[in-house]
């Protein structure tokens, strides 16, 4: 049997009880795919499952699977069933409607971020108990791996406690520059630089945190209760959440921030970054791509789903995850819409354009690798993690050896 032919039929015993299909058509449906749009396998499963979905009025969720046990650090992929024995370390604001509760589990080995939509009509979990889950399905958003609840989950919660790492939970004192990774619970002493309108009645307050080694953007929550921030004040703020976004972290106030305002100034550092060398390689993750559209939420999707808001219709964008060497190191930089732009002279309806022509989105990644692979940049931006944002860019000279220079960022 080839990978096609078991593909088509483990889908077909997936849907044999609620659409009139057969095997053959199934795989029929994903030869197409795989041998004449040369769509990867694993893509054109997910493919056909989605549209097999929408015919049976169905949520992925409701597909179900052969759950397994598991501890949080075995965690290490996607879309599988696992069931788990945890307990709930901290319960987060939900930033949709579609959301029930969001929040952290943690059992011995260590945490992992939870959300259970509002439509699974589940019990509500309680921060601090302890519940047996089975049937939850594991999802991941840039390298960092979370479970989600479902209609078909069973919670059971245990009378007895469980011993989870000092780690998960427990806030720690950090500088701006120090913030490095989401889901994590710190202390900031920072400066209100700015204050913006917010986009969504959910918000309360939004805006720019800074202190002596850089700035960064915090999120108050409308419903945490919390004291309002003013533009200028310095404040203690203990018990925030760290999130991130193609490498931008940004802070959260909850319900269980402490807020402290103190006489004081703080000088606040720049954080802009000045990179130049050759644009030895693009990463996975450029050129067309697909964001969520709900509101205050734009991460990319992955196969289709949002990591916060399950599958959507996504929103078209354009963007480079390129990596350029000085010749001492390399440095991640992520180019926007407009800077993307401004330096392929392709345009989102264009980019568009071409992958409907070739129905295929990745050709939108080689024609921009193919203008810019190897090309003398100088880039000015924020550094926001690992990645400088090119707020500002020119290029300094022709073609270099890209081989040759491709070697060293391979080796990261």
């Amino acid at each position: 049997m080839t990978d096609v032919q078991q593909h088509a039929a483990e889908i077909h015993e997936q849907f044999s009880d609620t659409l009139d299909i057969s095997v053959e058509d199934v795989e029929e449906r994903l030869d197409t795919l795989v041998n004449d749009y040369r769509v990867p396998l694993e893509e054109a499963r997910r493919s056909v499952t989605s549209s097999y979905l929408d015919e049976a009025g169905m949520d992925r969720d409701e597909l179900g699977g052969e759950s397994e046990e598991r501890t949080v650090e075995t965690i290490d992929a996607p879309e599988q069933w696992v069931d788990l024995t945890v307990k709930v370390l901290q319960l987060w604001e939900p930033r949709s409607e579609s959301i029930a509760q969001v929040g952290l589990l943690g059992d011995e080995t260590g945490t992992i971020k939870f959300t259970a939509w509002a439509t699974s009509d589940l019990p509500e979990l309680d921060e601090g108990g302890v519940y047996r889950l089975e049937n939850v399905v594991t999802d991941e958003y840039e390298g960092r791996f979370s479970v989600k609840l479902n209609r078909t989950t069973d919670i059971e919660e245990l009378d007895e406690e469980l011993d989870v790492p000092e780690s998960g939970g427990a806030s720690e004192e950090r500088t701006i520059t120090e913030v490095d990774a989401p889901e994590e619970w710190i202390d900031l002493t920072a400066k209100v630089t700015q204050l913006w309108e917010p986009r969504s009645e959910s918000v309360g307050q939004v805006g720019l945190l800074g202190d002596p080694t850089g700035t960064i953007k915090f999120t108050k929550w409308a419903k945490s209760d919390l004291p309002e921030l003013d533009e200028g004040g310095v404040y203690r703020l203990s018990n925030l959440v760290t999130d991130e976004y193609e490498g931008r972290f940004s802070v959260k106030l909850n319900r269980t921030t402490d807020i402290e305002e103190l006489d004081e100034d703080i000088e606040v550092g720049d954080d802009s970054t000045t990179v130049e060398g050759a644009l030895v390689d693009i990463q996975r993750g450029s050129g067309l791509i697909k964001r969520c559209p709900e509101e205050d939420c734009t991460r990319v999707l992955q196969n289709g789903r949002c990591s916060e808001h399950g599958e959507v219709d996504g929103e078209f964008d354009l963007r480079i995850k390129a990596v350029i060497d000085d010749g001492n190191e390399v440095h991640e930089t992520i180019f926007d819409e407009e800077a993307t732009e401004a330096l392929t002279g392709i345009t989102l309806s264009e980019a568009k354009e071409m992958a409907m022509d070739a129905l295929d989105t990745t050709v939108v990644a080689d024609e921009i690798r193919g203008k810019i692979l190897g090309v003398y940049y100088r880039v000015e931006g924020p550094t926001f993690g690992r990645y400088v944002l090119a707020n500002d860019f020119e290029q300094l000279g022709g073609p270099a050896d890209a081989e040759e220079t491709l070697i060293k960022a391979r080796s990261l």
